[in-house]
């Protein structure tokens, strides 16, 4: 993914830990066990038998692949990404937290955050989302 002007780097990564959320049907989260305190995921996050970086470098070739998506703050020695996805029609705006987790060397794990920025129904467009991503992001790993 290229890097535009006005992508923030160095911007505070969301803070999964102390995640909170809302409890409205327009959000949707993917971790892995013990990451968020005070969240419960939608679903663990899977493991991957590939090192952080890779895992890095498959997650932003699933993304940059996705029209209407962009890149919006990024603190890279987090490996934490912010992106903006704007929905089709009404130019909708909903907010995608990236973090990819080392886990050891030859393994990393990722947690994926997709909420909506106004409304409460979404109509699964944020799990489906996540969904979509982490099966591409399985297809990127096994080439």
């Amino acid at each position: 993914m290229a890097h535009k002007k006005g992508i923030k780097t160095g911007t505070p990564a969301l803070d999964f830990k102390h995640l909170m959320l809302k409890g409205s049907p327009n959000e949707y989260l993917v971790a892995p066990d013990g990451l968020c305190e005070n969240a419960v995921p939608h679903r663990p996050a899977d493991m991957y038998d590939v090192p952080s970086s890779e895992l890095r470098d498959a997650i932003m070739h699933v993304i940059s692949r996705q029209s209407r998506v962009e890149l919006c703050g990024m603190d890279e020695d987090a490996k934490a990404f912010e992106f903006v996805h704007y929905s089709p029609v009404l130019n909708f705006q909903d907010f995608v937290s990236v973090r990819v987790i080392p886990h050891g060397h030859k393994q990393s794990t990722i947690a994926i955050f997709s909420r909506s920025k106004t409304g409460y129904y979404d109509f699964g467009v944020n799990r489906n989302r996540v969904e979509t991503w982490l099966e591409d992001l399985e297809s990127e790993i096994i080439r």
